[in-house]
């Protein structure tokens, strides 16, 4: 023993003798109270005391071994039940190594309490050991969860190939994402298509309700002076705008999502990081666009891939000349471009398109505004701008022929119409059309994307109503009068059921009459055939007394 431990012995002793001394003065002269003190003092003492000892003996060795048997039970318990907390949000999750979904904290008690009875050991110790274990499952929060490979897996499945062109890109996204929740590396820009934005705000929504924070904070759109040496660029698949088909995918993994997501950043450190680990050179190259090239050599590259310069002058007749009444630039001879005998002419407004068409194709936000950009452009082809005309002369660009072709074609074909009548078509109406008038003017067909032509037809025309990025309205095409074509049809379909059935009040299923229109559509060999939808649009506003 230590000094300090004899001295506190001795002292109670002493402290035991003095007592003892004072109870036998206090009762000297009592003989009763002397027998009695002296008897308890000698005799009934000891045995309580050993008693006492015993019980506490016992005691001790029954604490150790519920103690024993309550660590074991909480081991096994966490080891075998994989629950995790999110203080923020006071919100359990279950994990059963393939799906992390929230659980009920009574559903937890109650299998807790049920163990425990079932075991028997810890009945005096159930409350306690329920008490143990739910403040052990606190302690273990699900940002820190470490997924299996079948959930990493099937996440990016999820991601990849619908949503992200390749698997790194997905691995990257989830990064991102991660490092969002855990505040990493805020000052970072990821600039994303804008057609992610409801996609974004959507998996945000869920973040926030699972994990009581924020995804998204570093993520864009659109570019507002952000610094280029910490901008970043990600790709993501245009099947984004379609929301019925990444939302029910949000709905049943999302929850999965952000775990992955969160066990990436952890690994990784941080998305950069991420990028250096990875073998693919064409993404990091993406990626790292804004932050490895200033705006003055990103015109550069523009003007590289886009323009080619051409200083000779040629006959008068193959000459580009500039249209004043229309902003777009008119070929003399279009139908075939000697680009070694051309001298181009390009307005500033079809340089600006040509500029959002090379952003695009980068998947690029619009990184400069409109002054700047044209600034660096004068600049840079000082000596082909005219700036009393808002032109670059002895310049042309490949993509500008087929732009053109297809603006030659909305001018001739496409009226405005703000009557009442329904006018409107597709997209896809739209392409046929067009190529259809390519074929009539001997032109070669220039092909367009459904988001090239809606492109196309928002900068050019920006009055234009477009509807879904897919309904054109209040437009009529030369071309194809589609409610004619309806007309016609219907009205050969009721003078046939008139006649077939002897009744001029005989009446007929939309679903036969637009049978009977496609199989007798003036124009079905070439493909223009109405979408049903604008058939009952057009037939119940003038045969709605003929429809069932």
């Amino acid at each position: 023993m230590s000094s300090v431990s004899d001295n506190q012995i001795t002292q109670k002793i002493a402290d035991a003798h003095n007592i003892v001394d004072s109870l036998f003065s206090k009762y000297g002269n009592n003989p009763y109270m002397l027998e009695r003190t002296y008897n308890y003092i000698c005799q009934q003492l000891p045995n309580q005391l050993e008693v006492v000892f015993k019980t506490h003996e016992q005691r001790v060795s029954r604490i150790e071994e519920l103690t024993m048997e309550q660590q074991a039970f909480i081991t096994e318990f966490i080891a075998k039940n994989q629950y995790f907390y999110i203080p923020t949000t006071e919100i359990f999750y279950h994990y059963d190594g393939k799906h992390y979904r929230i659980f009920n904290e009574d559903d937890i008690l109650h299998q807790i309490l049920t163990l425990i009875t079932k075991d028997r050991q810890l009945m005096c110790w159930k409350q306690r050991t329920k008490v143990y274990i739910m403040k052990r499952i606190k302690e273990n929060n699900l940002l820190k969860s470490v997924p299996e490979s079948y959930t990493i897996q099937n996440v990016l499945s999820v991601l990849h190939p619908t949503i992200f062109a390749t698997r790194t890109e997905a691995k990257y996204f989830l990064t991102i994402i991660g490092d969002n929740i855990f505040k990493k590396n805020t000052h970072l820009i990821h600039f994303m298509h804008s057609n992610a934005k409801h996609f974004i705000r959507e998996l945000n929504a869920l973040c926030q309700g699972f994990l009581g924070t924020n995804l998204c904070q570093t993520i864009k759109h659109k570019y507002h002076e952000h610094s280029y040496q910490h901008s970043r660029i990600l790709k993501i698949n245009d099947i984004i705008k379609n929301e019925a088909i990444w939302k029910p995918l949000l709905m049943t993994w999302a929850l999965d999502i952000l775990c992955v997501a969160c066990h990436y950043s952890m690994r990784f450190d941080c998305s950069d990081d991420f990028l250096l680990h990875t073998n693919d050179e064409p993404l990091c190259q993406s990626v790292f666009y804004l932050n490895r090239n200033e705006p003055s050599i990103i015109v550069d590259h523009f003007i590289s891939e886009y323009l080619q310069k051409n200083q000779r002058h040629t006959s008068r007749a193959n000459r580009v000349i500039l249209n004043e009444e229309s902003p777009q630039i008119v070929y003399a001879n279009a139908d075939e471009i000697d680009t070694k005998n051309i001298t181009g002419q390009i307005t500033w407004k079809n340089m600006q398109y040509l500029w959002k068409y090379f952003l695009e194709s980068k998947n690029l936000p619009a990184i400069l505004f409109q002054q700047a950009l044209k600034t660096i452009f004068t600049q840079k082809l000082a000596e082909h701008y005219r700036p009393e005309i808002d032109s670059f002369m002895g310049i042309f660009s490949k993509h500008l022929p087929a732009i053109q072709k297809f603006i030659s074609f909305w001018e001739d074909t496409i009226t405005i119409q703000d009557d009442d009548i329904e006018h409107d078509f597709e997209i896809d109406e739209l392409s046929i059309l067009f190529k259809l008038w390519c074929e009539n003017q001997g032109e070669t067909v220039s092909s367009f994307s459904h988001s090239q032509l809606l492109d196309l037809i928002d900068y050019f025309y920006p009055n234009i109503e477009i509807d879904q990025d897919k309904y054109i309205y209040k437009i009529h095409c030369s071309l194809w009068d589609k409610q004619m074509d309806v007309q016609t049809v219907m009205e050969t379909f009721l003078e046939n059921n008139i006649r077939t059935n002897m009744d001029e009040n005989t009446r007929i299923s939309i679903y036969d009459a637009y049978r009977f229109y496609c199989q007798n559509c003036p124009r079905s060999k070439q493909s223009l055939v109405v979408s049903k939808s604008y058939f009952e649009k057009c037939v119940y506003a003038r045969f709605a007394d003929y429809i069932l």
